[in-house]
């Protein structure tokens, strides 16, 4: 049960990401490089590490979804437990628990404020 939870959310996420990075028009006041918490609570680095999970989930999701178009039955539930695993693992090694990608997915779904926020902090060029 827990599986699906994360795999739904870890989905869900990918596609609300999605939206997210086609608003790429930069903020007409870019937003200060303090990593403080601001909309939806969560810091610069929070969304930065959303952003980098999010693109690896995406990249997995474009791996396995033809495996599983092709799949059925048991074989198509190995492959999506494999998918969701290699997702899992994305979204830990970018920093975050699966709870908390979950979250700040479900927060980027609904608060259009931190998904622009969201896009200005994943457009924005590192200081050099």
């Amino acid at each position: 049960m827990r599986i699906a939870i994360l795999a739904a959310g870890l989905i869900g996420a990918s596609v609300a990401a999605v939206s997210a990075q086609a608003q790429t028009a930069p903020a007409a006041d870019p937003a200060p490089a303090a990593a403080a918490p601001a909309a939806g609570g969560f810091s610069d680095e929070d969304l930065k590490a959303f952003g980098s999970a999010m693109a690896e989930i995406q990249k997995i999701n474009g791996e396995y979804t033809p495996k599983m178009a092709g799949a059925d039955g048991p074989t198509k539930a190995e492959v999506q437990k494999e998918m969701i695993g290699k997702m899992g693992a994305a979204v830990q090694a970018s920093g975050l628990s699966p709870q908390k990608y979950n979250d700040m997915s479900a927060a980027v779904q609904k608060d259009a404020a931190l998904r622009a926020r969201l896009t200005t902090v994943l457009n924005t060029e590192p200081a050099a």
